[in-house]
């Protein structure tokens, strides 16, 4: 009964959906629904033959899909018309509507029934089967002209710096609040190397490197004067440099460096002792605009691909598409390699008890400036790629907002879990950069053509439309969202095996969340 409780859950939310959407959505939607029904499915299922399993969720699957055709042909009906749109011809609800409902029965039944086989199989078949679909999917954004792969784009942006942010807060249990701005360190860094406003033109490739290790100097010069505080000062004083360093881009457009040998020590000590010196100062730079304040550095470079020079354009997301997944999984394989390793532990143990751990030999200097160092190089990453891919940057992006944001992303997925954190970076930017967006669409189509002709009063009709605007309640509909998460499951949607534990001490659940790996003792 729960299981049936679930598949209908999924095909109402993949239902109300398609209103936003219409059109091919509805078979986009039915196939990431399967997905996630078939993944939530498997946690809760005993192994057993994987044809027992899928005879299990068969009615889920077919109820979800169902709820979520039924729901697909009411919109198209009579929710298009309400808003004032053509329904789709009937070929492409047809078709759409049945990929959408096979979609949803084989992907949660294929992806439940591989709960079946040993686990290390399959974990094997379930990255095979959704990394098919990561490939396949922004050629059939392309295909359907539904044009979700440039949000999801920046979706995949955030959830690199919330990686690299759960390294800071989930593994060694320092709260940053200023994370943007290693974020726009990377960003600036790649803008200034790689802008014709500079004259600069070093290849993207390179830049990103030296941007992701700008961020990590970055980074422990922040860690240094932090060591000893914890908790809410420490908390105080990342948000104090997260706020310094936007201000700070803001205010480079007349910078001079002079070498200081030339130019104070030794004429000072040939003052000191009464001579004189004819020494010239060098002039590194001299009245040089850096950040072009709040214009922004403005074009930047993009990536080419060596051999065959094709350069990446905004036309065409998909080579970005494929870039950014790239990085992600690179930067997954080093943090899985961090969390596995020694220095990955000794985080841990400071996250627990940071007395305790320098008991134990652990130093807690190097280790919390390593923690700040290396999260802050994926953020490095992603200010690099989020400067070439809008090819311009301003310094309201790295706001404080931007911080809290990448903290809900590492609080909503499981703090300390990889697997957790994508989720959430998912669930919140496609909220916020694809739905809210699309929200606002419709209601303001909605209220075009039902309230808004009822009202007379031309003042009120426009107060109506105006704060209709979903958009506006962003921050208002995140921190709801937190505040409902703290309430009902705050260790997030993919909680860490040990966080969980904490949380409840009561539950033993069928298949925990990741844990580093550690070496058994083998038995004399």
């Amino acid at each position: 009964m729960k299981n049936i409780r679930s598949g209908i859950t999924f095909g109402i939310i993949g239902g109300l959906l398609t209103f936003l959407f219409g059109g091919w959505s509805v078979a986009v939607i039915g196939s990431l629904m399967g997905v996630g029904l078939g993944m939530g499915l498997s946690g809760k299922l005993e192994r057993k033959n994987p044809l027992e399993i899928a005879k299990s969720v068969l009615p889920t699957a077919l109820v979800a899909g169902a709820i979520l055709v039924l729901l697909s042909l009411y919109q198209n009906n009579f929710v298009q018309e309400a808003i004032g749109k053509r329904p789709a011809v009937e070929k492409i609800v047809i078709n759409a509507n049945l990929i959408a409902f096979l979609g949803t029965v084989l992907f949660t039944t294929l992806l439940a029934s591989l709960h079946g086989l040993p686990e290390k199989q399959e974990q094997r078949w379930k990255m095979i089967l959704l990394g098919l679909l990561i490939i396949a999917f922004p050629f059939v954004d392309k295909l359907t002209a539904l044009r979700w792969t440039a949000q999801i784009i920046f979706a995949l942006i955030f959830v690199i710096l919330g990686l690299g942010l759960n390294i800071v807060v989930g593994y060694a249990g320092l709260l940053d609040l200023g994370y943007a701005a290693f974020f726009a360190i990377g960003a600036y860094t790649t803008g200034i190397l790689s802008s014709p406003q500079h004259g600069i033109f070093m290849n993207f490739w390179l830049v990103i490197w030296i941007a992701a290790g700008m961020a990590a100097i970055w980074g422990f010069m922040l860690g240094a004067p932090t060591l000893p505080l914890r908790g809410d000062y420490l908390a105080i004083v990342t948000l104090g440099f997260g706020e310094i360093v936007p201000v700070l881009f803001k205010n480079l457009i007349d910078v001079t460096i002079k070498e200081p040998l030339t130019c104070w020590i030794l004429p000072g000590l040939f003052k000191l002792f009464g001579a004189k010196t004819t020494m010239a100062c060098i002039t590194l730079i001299e009245h040089e605009d850096l950040t072009a304040g709040e214009k922004g550095i403005s074009p930047i470079g993009r990536p080419v691909i060596p051999f065959i020079n094709y350069e990446f354009q905004s036309s065409n997301p998909i080579p970005w598409y494929f870039l950014i997944i790239a990085i992600i999984l690179l930067s997954v394989f080093i943090i899985r390699r961090l969390r596995d390793s020694r220095l990955g532990r000794a985080w841990m143990a400071i996250r627990e008890d940071e007395l305790a751990a320098a008991q134990m030999g652990i130093n807690p200097v190097r280790t919390k400036l390593a923690a700040f160092a290396m999260g802050a190089t994926f953020s490095g990453f992603a200010g690099a790629f989020y400067a070439s891919y809008i090819a311009g940057i301003f310094p309201s992006v790295f706001d404080f907002s931007a911080s809290i944001i990448i903290l809900c992303v590492v609080i909503l997925g499981g703090i300390g879990n990889i697997n957790g954190v994508i989720v959430g970076g998912l669930v919140i930017m496609t909220a916020d950069r694809l739905f809210l967006p699309a929200l606002k669409d419709f209601l303001a189509s909605l209220l075009t053509h039902t309230v808004l002709p009822s009202i007379s009063d031309p003042v009120m009709q426009l107060a109506v439309k105006d704060n209709a605007n979903p958009i506006l309640y962003r921050f208002l509909l995140f921190g709801l969202t937190l505040v409902i998460m703290m309430a009902v499951r705050p260790e997030g949607l993919l909680p860490n095996a040990q966080v969980r534990a904490e949380l409840h001490p009561d539950e033993t659940p069928v298949v925990e969340a990741e844990t580093p790996k550690t070496n058994k003792a083998k038995k004399g």
